[in-house]
C-alpha cells in the first residue's frame, strides 16, 4: 500500500485499489504480523466504509505501530494468500495496566458461519492469559440483542455494571438509546481493602462473593484536601466520564461545576475509587446530586472502582435485553435507586 499521511488519503487509496476475497478458503488464526496491516485496513473499509470514527484503522503504518503494544494487540484470521478476513483485539480502555478490553471482533460476511468467530476469541483469550498475563479482561455488550452476552458468558465473563442509555440509537433500527453491559473476566486477582458505601454495601458484598474475590471491607471517614479527577468527553454519544483518583472536600463543588458546564449531556458517568477512605461519603454526595447506581468495575485502575451514573431523563428500564438473572437483578436495583435519588 502506498504511504498515506491523512485519513482521506488512506480512504482514497483503499477505494481506488479495492480487492475482493474469495469465499470458502482455508483460514489460519494467528497473532498479528506486520504483513497483516494492509489486510486489517482493508477489512475495516470493507465492514465500515469511511464511517469508522478512529483514523488509524485505515492506515497500515499506524496499525503496525499500534500493535507494538502495550495498548493494542490484534488477532487475525488470514487466508493462505495472506488476505485478512477477520480480526479480534485486546485494547486499552480501562486505565489500569493489568486490564484490557476484549472486542473489535469483525468478520467478512462470507466467513461468519462456522467456528471462525470462536477461534478468534479463543486466541485472544489465550493472549490475555498466557502472553500478557493480564489481571482482568473487560468486555462490553450491547443490550438491544443477546448475542454478545451469550458469547461472553461462554468464556466466563460476569456482568457487573450496566450503563443506562450510554450509546446512541441505531438509526437503521428505529429504536431508542442503547444500554451497555460491562462484563469482566478476572484472571489474576489483586486482593485489597475496599470501603463500602452504605447504600450499595449488600450488593457489592454479594458481587464479591459470587466472583470469589478476597476483599477486606472497611468503614469510611471524612475527606481531606482537594479532589483529583480526569474528564473524558464523548460528544457523539452525549456522554462524559469522570474518573476520580482522589476524593477531596471540594467533591460536591466539582460535580456541580461539571453539571453546569455540560447541561446538554444525556448521561454522565462517575468512577469512584473503592480503595479511598472517603468513598462512602462521596457516594452520598453524588446521590444527593442525582447520581444512581451503575455497578462494580473490578481492577479497573488495578484496584476496584464503583460506577455511578446520572441521566438527563428517566431511562427506559424495559428496553435492555439481559441474559442472566444476576444482571436482570442489577437492572432492578438501578431502577429502584434512580427512583429514590436520581429523579429530576
Amino acid at each position: 500500500m502506498a504511504q498515506c499521511k491523512t485519513r482521506q488519503e488512506c480512504l482514497d487509496w483503499l477505494r481506488s485499489n479495492a480487492k475482493s476475497v474469495a469465499p470458502g478458503q482455508d483460514v489460519v488464526v494467528d497473532f498479528f504480523q506486520p504483513d497483516d496491516a494492509e489486510g486489517v485496513a482493508r477489512l475495516y473499509y470493507a465492514i465500515y466504509g469511511d464511517t469508522f470514527a478512529i483514523d488509524y484503522v485505515y492506515d497500515p503504518k499506524r496499525i503496525c505501530e499500534a500493535n507494538q503494544g502495550p495498548d493494542l494487540h490484534h488477532v487475525v484470521a488470514r487466508t493462505g494468500a495472506g488476505e485478512v478476513v477477520g480480526i479480534s483485539a485486546l485494547f486499552r480502555v480501562p486505565p489500569g495496566k493489568g486490564i484490557l478490553e476484549a472486542g473489535g471482533l469483525m468478520l467478512l460476511p462470507e466467513y461468519r458461519l462456522g467456528t471462525l468467530l470462536f477461534r478468534l476469541i479463543d486466541l485472544t483469550q489465550q493472549i490475555a492469559r498466557d502472553r500478557l498475563h493480564l489481571n482482568a479482561v473487560f468486555g462490553q455488550s450491547v443490550t438491544d440483542h443477546l448475542t454478545t452476552q451469550k458469547i461472553n458468558a461462554r468464556y466466563g465473563y460476569r456482568g457487573l455494571a450496566l450503563e443506562m442509555e450510554s450509546m446512541p440509537a441505531r438509526p437503521e433500527w428505529g429504536g431508542g438509546r442503547i444500554s451497555l453491559l460491562n462484563e469482566f473476566l478476572v484472571l489474576n486477582d489483586i486482593a485489597h481493602p475496599v470501603y463500602l458505601p452504605q447504600a450499595y454495601a449488600p450488593l457489592l458484598r454479594e458481587m464479591y462473593v459470587a466472583l470469589g474475590l478476597g476483599r477486606e471491607f472497611l468503614g469510611g471517614a471524612e475527606p481531606k484536601g482537594n479532589t483529583a479527577w480526569d474528564l473524558t468527553e464523548m460528544p457523539a454519544a452525549s456522554l462524559a466520564k469522570i474518573l476520580v483518583t482522589e476524593i477531596g472536600t471540594d467533591f460536591p463543588a466539582v460535580l456541580r461545576k461539571l453539571a453546569e458546564e455540560h447541561p446538554e449531556l444525556h448521561a454522565m458517568h462517575l468512577q469512584l475509587p473503592l480503595t479511598h477512605f472517603a468513598l462512602p461519603w462521596a457516594v452520598e454526595q453524588a446521590r444527593a446530586q442525582g447520581f444512581c447506581l451503575g455497578g462494580l468495575l473490578p481492577l479497573w485502575t488495578d484496584r476496584d472502582v464503583l460506577l455511578l451514573q446520572k441521566l438527563a431523563k428517566r431511562p427506559d428500564f424495559t428496553a435492555p435485553a439481559l441474559l442472566t438473572e444476576g444482571v436482570q437483578g442489577l437492572l432492578e436495583q438501578i431502577r429502584l435507586d434512580w427512583e429514590n435519588v436520581a429523579r429530576p
